[in-house]
């Protein structure tokens, strides 16, 4: 592809591709742009350069003409890009670069330029050149962080870099997949990019080059934060109305007013049944970025509304190849089967251990120790179904000695698992658990960039979030089950805090509020990654496996390792 028939680079992105190749693609073309204090600061930076009313317009300043925000573009060289000054001073014009961290030194311990900056203001240079036909020898650099301009000259060498970094742009942009993190002498380029948490580079290394029967990594550096910032909010008030008011979201009913919300401390609202969100209350929560989930007045996850959504088509095009192929679904399959008997086994033991007995020793234990044996030699879909079918057989047909014994009155049975709609108590808990798994596992899968309705266990389920579905498996019991036993075993809730009509049973609005409270509370529940050996909480965990599950699809990491507990 011609430079004159391909897209024009951007010369911020010639920065990037020196610096980090894998930082290039993830922005450039999978188009994710996350950020953080460092990108804020550069924002700030370039407040004058980027502004609009000064953009193109030469502006004397002593005894040089200064123009910001000049947009120059070449369909020779294939750039196009904004530069921040242009100096014109003694018949002499050259580019000036504002950059928000601080000048590096050399040996002599003046102040010089790092080599991505300076590939980046050749690029300029480049783009001045054929644009006024007069040559441009030099330009500068200022560096915010240590108030320091910087002459870099535009040598032969730094112009064929210049150009090389342009030729690999063309390479990369047409790749499947991001090319590999950066090697361990060069990591400390990691610190502090915006898109570390995306990127994750320690994890995917780790598990490149990680034996089959490897322990847990014990110098993987955890760049996603241990827990959520913000609050979860519930809206489950029959008839309330939710409108917005000086970034605040405000619910009223009946024209009163019942809560008030800063939307800076929400980083997620979730409707249930007849409960009416504005239009404008809804623009300012996607523009933020909160996530929107909308449920049934029984629990039921509908769908979720969020902002345009990632950009990174080439994920979905592998998801959709690599889901047709029967022998990834049947390996991804047996990946998350095995971490859901793995959990539904060690909350089994646990849950039956007693002071003279080991969990271990349970006929239910063995037998999901047992499936668990036979599940590498399983060869079609069909045995991985029904060994996970045998293993929820075994694991709920223990599960009501897994509730606390209560007083007459205020105890709870479990003889089977039904559903649509759950019959009893301990059923619509289990129900309701799922549903509010689902939508936070929809809400991790739709941030990575899959198509949540696209799965690899959970197929031909039309109109069902089937990925998000199998995502949801092996954090069924750790996150689910766990919480509704703590609701249960700790008397949280009680038979007053259910409706039974007819055959159906629901929480109360009373009962629900206590089902958040603990639901919440075990997301953040801090835990061990089973292969990373880092720690954070389970809500983290979702997107981390998300994450590392995007990495298997396009072909960066070898396999894929469902999250286990022990």
């Amino acid at each position: 592809m011609s430079p004159a028939t391909a897209d024009p680079v951007p010369v911020r992105a010639l920065n990037q591709v020196t610096y980090c190749e894998r930082l290039y693609y993830l922005q450039y073309v999978d188009c994710v742009m996350p950020t953080n204090e460092h990108v804020e600061g550069g924002l700030f930076d370039h407040r004058r350069a980027d502004d609009p009313a000064l953009a193109g317009k030469p502006r004397k300043d002593g005894d040089a003409t200064r123009t910001r925000g000049a947009r120059v573009s070449s369909e020779a060289l294939g750039l196009v890009g904004v530069l921040d000054q242009v100096e014109q001073k003694n018949g002499e014009q050259y580019p000036v670069e504002t950059k928000h961290g601080s000048a590096p030194r050399d040996e002599d311990g003046k102040p010089t330029t790092w080599d991505n900056d300076a590939v980046q203001l050749c690029a300029q240079a480049l783009l001045l050149e054929e644009q006024t036909g007069a040559p441009v020898a030099r330009g500068f650099q200022f560096y915010a962080g240590t108030r320091e301009r910087v002459e870099v000259r535009f040598t032969d060498d730094l112009r064929a870099k210049t150009l090389a970094a342009v030729a690999r742009v063309r390479e990369l942009e047409v790749l499947d997949a991001p090319p590999d993190p950066l090697p361990s002498e060069l990591r400390h380029r990691c610190f502090g990019c915006s898109l570390a948490p995306v990127c994750l580079p320690d994890e995917t290394l780790y598990q490149i080059n990680r034996p089959a029967s490897a322990a847990p990594a014990e110098a993987v550096t955890r760049v996603i934060p241990t827990s959520d910032d913000g609050a979860v909010l519930y809206l489950q008030e029959p008839g309330s109305h939710v409108g917005v008011r000086s970034e605040h979201l405000v619910v009223k009913k009946d024209g009163q007013q019942i809560a008030r919300v800063p939307i800076h401390a929400v980083r997620q609202v979730v409707v249930f049944g007849n409960v009416q969100v504005t239009t404008q209350a809804l623009h300012t929560l996607v523009e933020n970025e909160v996530p929107v989930a909308y449920l049934t007045g029984w629990g039921k996850f509908v769908g979720s509304l969020t902002g345009a959504g990632p950009k990174n088509v080439g994920l979905r095009e592998a998801q959709y190849r690599r889901f047709a192929a029967p022998a990834e679904c049947l390996l991804l399959a047996k990946a998350v089967v095995r971490a859901k008997l793995t959990n539904q086994r060690a909350l089994l033991m646990r849950s039956l251990r007693g002071d003279d007995a080991r969990g271990s020793d349970e006929p239910a234990a063995r037998g999901l120790h047992d499936l668990l044996a036979g599940l590498d030699r399983a060869e079609t879909m069909d045995t991985v179904l029904g060994t996970e079918g045998q293993g929820a057989a075994l694991y709920f047909g223990e599960f009501g000695r897994f509730l606390r014994r209560q007083p007459p009155g205020r105890g709870f049975d479990f003889a089977t698992r039904n559903r649509r709609p759950p019959r009893d108590p301990v059923n619509a808990l289990l129900s309701f658990a799922y549903a509010m798994l689902a939508k936070d596992c929809f809400s991790a899968v739709g941030t990575v960039g899959f198509d949540p309705y696209k799965g690899f266990f959970h197929q031909n389920r039309h109109g069902k979030p089937s990925l998000a579905l199998d995502l949801m498996e092996e954090f069924r019991p750790v996150i689910a089950d766990s919480v509704v036993l703590t609701l249960i075993n700790n008397e949280m809730v009680t038979p007053d805090d259910f409706l039974v009509w007819r055959d159906a049973c629901q929480l109360t609005d009373a009962g629900r509020k206590a089902f958040f409270a603990a639901y919440e509370a075990r997301k953040a529940t801090v835990v061990t990654h089973p292969v990373y050996g880092y720690k954070m909480s389970y809500a983290r965990m979702l997107e981390v496996q998300a994450r590392m599950l995007a990495a298997y699809v396009r072909g960066s990491v070898p396999g894929y390792a469902g999250f286990t507990v022990r």
